[in-house]
């Protein structure tokens, strides 16, 4: 006859569990915002309370803050937080910040640094298309916006609240992720401010991209 005890213990090794308390920091307070806290919705959605997973308790700040000063934030928010994180990742971008606060944002980060070179639009244009020489954010948002309406999903707009739904659909979030391994071979051994395109908004994804 089979243990209970043993066949319980069976059950819980078997139970896929979710990252404790998961903490994202943007800069922006729109496109980033809004693309994370649909995949938070997505997370919670499919999990809920109805299978044995923990689920990730995922918590997104639009600051609007420069790439310094959201560091500064993060280390203060984290501080004075009524909770610890498991993980905490801030998300910014090179844009129009002088090279100077650029690397400091980076080089100061205690945490997980999530930077695009030259903004986040990089991010969603890959989940469309890959991206293998320099480009400029006004043309990041140009092609943007021609694979939005090639795709049949109007044109594209930053308070979009549904952003991450559209972008990832028919299986375009695997496409991004290896478009972007694709940039970090092309910028190997490169300076993140040099390193243009380029953008690490994939590793978050793929952290939780199994929750999916």
């Amino acid at each position: 006859m089979r243990n209970k005890n043993t066949s319980r213990i069976s059950k819980f090794k078997s139970k896929k569990q979710a990252p404790a308390n998961f903490l994202i920091v943007c800069e922006g307070v729109k496109t980033e915002p809004n693309y994370f806290n649909g995949l938070k919705k997505q997370i919670n959605e499919r999990y809920g309370n109805k299978v044995d997973v923990l689920i990730p308790n995922i918590e997104v700040k639009g600051t609007g803050k420069n790439t310094i000063d959201l560091v500064k934030y993060t280390e203060k928010f984290v501080n004075y937080a009524s909770k610890i994180y498991k993980e905490v990742w801030v998300v910014f971008d090179k844009d129009d910040y002088s090279d100077e606060q650029f690397n400091k944002a980076i080089s100061n980060c205690e945490y997980n640094t999530v930077w695009s070179n030259p903004n986040f639009e990089l991010w969603l244009l890959s989940h469309f298309k890959k991206v293998n020489r320099y480009i400029s954010k006004e043309e990041v948002l140009e092609q943007l916006n021609k694979e939005f309406i090639a795709s049949g999903l109007g044109n594209y707009k930053k308070n979009d609240l549904n952003i991450f739904e559209k972008v990832t659909e028919n299986g375009k979030l695997d496409r991004a992720i290896n478009n972007c391994l694709g940039m970090e071979t092309l910028n190997k051994n490169t300076l993140p401010v040099r390193s243009n395109p380029m953008t690490k908004v994939y590793k978050i994804v793929c952290k939780l991209k199994n929750y999916l």
